[in-house]
């Protein structure tokens, strides 16, 4: 059980990421006029917010 509550608590932060990033594409997009734009924008950097944050944690745990 440990291990699955772990995969889901990994998961779940990468779809918080790129579901911040689509939010705020679709946000901007609307006030842009440009949505397709925006959402794609938006979605990079929820995937690239994610990516350095697993990349900090693994820095973290070999510094210990």
């Amino acid at each position: 059980m440990k291990a699955i509550k772990k995969i889901m608590k990994e998961k779940l932060k990468d779809i918080t990421g790129m579901m911040l990033g689509i939010l705020l594409g679709v946000i901007i997009g609307i006030a842009q006029d440009n949505i397709g734009l925006w959402i794609s924008l938006g979605l990079a950097n929820g995937v690239a917010i994610d990516y350095t944050r697993k990349n900090e944690s693994k820095h973290k745990k070999h510094r210990e």
